[in-house]
């Protein structure tokens, strides 16, 4: 198995002072490795591998998403947006290739984020709990499997 060093993308960098959170996984169309990052005034940012026109580092933009107006939406999280900054982060991106994202605050809840439809849930339980930190987005085995 041969393993390599990836850097991510310069403009994700852009304004952040080395609080930058990035989560690394495949798009949901096609597989492609990708790298997600929620950052500040950029919003959400989607790059996927490429060397085509504007390769950053081996990294193509593929969607910048503006998030203020969804993040708004949630009632407890703060508006400054230094303070929202250390509250949220992007916690995972969906393997099931559904397009969804994975946004946890710091006190605030855990979201789901479908960047096709722009629509934001909260995640909660059958009896209205707040899913818990860490969340991650990996499917069970159906009951048919065995070990």
């Amino acid at each position: 198995m041969e393993f390599s060093c990836l850097p991510p993308p310069e403009m994700m960098w852009g304004d952040v002072d080395g609080h930058h959170k990035y989560r690394i996984g495949e798009m949901p169309e096609d597989g492609r490795l990708c790298i997600a990052s929620l950052e500040g005034k950029h919003g959400l940012q989607l790059c996927v591998r490429g060397d085509g026109e504007g390769s950053d580092n081996g990294w193509v933009l593929e969607r910048r998403i503006r998030m203020k107006k969804v993040l708004d939406a949630i009632p407890s999280l703060p508006k400054d947006p230094l303070a929202r900054h250390f509250r949220l982060w992007l916690g995972d991106m969906d393997p099931g290739r559904t397009g969804r994202v994975f946004i946890n605050t710091m006190g605030c809840g855990n979201f789901s984020y479908h960047m096709e439809t722009g629509k934001l849930e909260c995640l909660t339980t059958e009896d209205g709990m707040t899913f818990g930190h860490p969340i991650f987005a990996y499917f069970s085995a159906p009951e048919s499997c065995s070990a």
